[in-house]
């Protein structure tokens, strides 16, 4: 089971079915169409353009792409366009592009201490006072810009390495499944809000007009809907305060390198 199943199945324990069915169903279907699934209709309805739409602008997994063979040209010498192919993404869609670095982001830098194995506090001190005294070395550069899909715009850069890679945000999975188990419940509680929010927005009106027109008492599933006024703020809140958290612990990458600044470097 994925977040999104846990979700469908969610949903009607807490949204009377009967109301699912009059929103979803009956107030769309047409006597020539066919049978319509109310867990097809939330996913076409709410879920595909509403909730994976926010999930991927306020989450999403960040990863490092390779940009070696990926040059398409630039407007100058300082400017390089990079067009990167999905085969490099795993399918996904780049939602923001965050810097470039000029060497592999899984090898260890400083690695000449390291590989002679003399690993003790005098040679770091003195590698310390060296690293103070030299230039800076320019290793990456934030001055960049998405500027269509999976194209990406490096400035002030006047010769790009072969080994440079693009540290960039890319779409989760459309079914969710890089959300880890014990997050399914919040994903839930996200889907909940939008699907309640969509019931009073496209039905309050319609359940009044029928009241006036014809004179029908709608009884328990008005009072519902009418509940479900402050469910469009419940969403815009848990989005913002909640899931957005949630989707960034996540993200193993992005969380690790926040713990990785928190703690500092060895010396």
């Amino acid at each position: 089971m994925n977040p999104v199943q846990k979700a469908l199945s969610e949903i009607k324990y807490r949204i009377p079915p009967e109301v699912l069915h009059t929103v979803f169903v009956k107030r769309t279907e047409r006597w020539r169409d066919a049978p319509k699934s109310i867990d097809e209709q939330i996913m076409t309805l709410v879920i595909r353009p509403r909730v994976m739409v926010d999930a991927n602008l306020v989450g999403g997994r960040e990863i490092w792409v390779l940009l070696d063979g990926c040059r398409i040209g630039g407007d100058d010498v300082y400017e390089s366009v990079f067009r990167i192919p999905k085969s490099r993404t795993n399918g996904a869609s780049i939602m923001s592009a965050l810097n470039v670095s000029f060497a592999d982001p899984s090898r260890i830098s400083a690695a000449g201490i390291a590989a002679n194995g003399q690993n003790n506090m005098m040679l770091q001190a003195g590698q310390a006072v060296m690293d103070a005294m030299g230039m800076i070395p320019q290793t990456s550069t934030a001055r960049i810009e998405l500027i269509g899909e999976n194209v990406v715009l490096v400035r002030d850069v006047m010769t790009m390495p072969a080994n440079a890679y693009l540290r960039c945000l890319v779409a989760n999975d459309e079914n969710l499944n890089n959300i880890q188990l014990r997050s399914y419940h919040h994903f839930s509680k996200l889907v909940e809000f939008a699907v309640k929010s969509y019931c009073y927005n496209s039905y309050i009106v319609q359940l009044d007009i029928g009241e006036l027109r014809g004179g029908q008492t709608l009884g328990r599933i008005k009072e519902i809907i009418d509940g479900y006024a402050d469910a469009e703020q419940n969403y815009q809140d848990y989005l913002r305060e909640k899931w957005t958290k949630v989707a960034y612990m996540n993200d193993n990458e992005r969380w690790n390198r926040t713990i990785r600044a928190l703690q500092g470097g060895n010396r």
